[in-house]
């Protein structure tokens, strides 16, 4: 069933079909965590709204409107909740970006603008965990604005990672798809780098288990870790694509 025939009423079964025929191979490569805890709940979120007149940027924007709700939730909800909150919120923000983008593909909506309004929403999500996350640890411990600081240095790293990409060379089409890697022949390097870049779907999911067992604080030194890792493998992979 082609995008064209979809564009009106697209089924579950044929919403799945183009998904496994189009973007699950990019997502394996380096957002493993989307697919496997977030993508499956988009399905039915996608055919609701189909057919409705919602559209893609109203999506993007309430999802926007969620995000600017993490550190409020992080810092003024009862403590009991608070870790929670700001993991389901973050979640439901996961989810929201598999469906606004899938809803503007097969309806024909996909604009600029509503590129320009996800990418900020993306990036406003992650800086605003990780200083929430921050905020969290702080509460918990009775330790200021330590861990808060922390946790804004986390974030901005994060963001900084993706302007030094941005800044680069066009990336080459990569092969390091985990499910095919054994067939493909690709190596375990390569393997092992595409599942660290697909960890961060799985941050609020590691808040929830850290909230659980009392390891907020190990949890922004894990942020702190893995930006500056990110940050790395940013600049080495733009340099070296700038001097190939």
């Amino acid at each position: 069933m082609g995008i064209g025939h979809m564009r009106r009423k697209p089924t579950l079964a044929a919403l799945a079909a183009d998904y496994r025929n189009g973007k699950v191979q990019d997502e394996l490569r380096g957002d493993w965590a989307v697919v496997i805890f977030y993508r499956i709940w988009s399905f039915p979120l996608v055919w609701l709204f189909a057919r409705t007149r919602v559209s893609p940027s109203a999506i993007t924007a309430f999802s926007g409107l969620l995000v600017l709700m993490l550190p409020a939730s992080a810092g003024l909800l009862p403590l009991s909740v608070a870790g929670p909150a700001v993991a389901a919120l973050s979640c439901a923000v996961l989810t929201l970006d598999c469906v606004d983008g899938a809803l503007a593909r097969i309806t024909g909506r996909a604009s600029r603008l509503g590129g320009m309004l996800d990418f900020l929403v993306d990036m406003a999500h992650w800086g605003l965990l990780y200083a929430s996350i921050g905020v969290l640890a702080d509460r918990v411990a009775g330790t200021g604005f330590f861990w808060t600081a922390l946790g804004c240095a986390a974030g901005w790293l994060r963001l900084y990672a993706r302007v030094v990409r941005d800044a680069g060379p066009a990336k080459p089409e990569a092969s390091t798809d985990v499910a095919a890697a054994i067939s493909s022949g690709v190596s375990a390097g390569e393997v092992l780098v595409a599942f660290v870049a697909g960890l961060s779907g799985a941050i609020p999911l590691l808040l929830l288990a850290g909230w659980a067992f009392g390891g907020i604080g190990w949890l922004v030194v894990f942020l702190i870790a893995y930006a500056v890792t990110d940050v790395v493998d940013a600049g080495l992979q733009s340099f070296g694509r700038a001097t190939s």
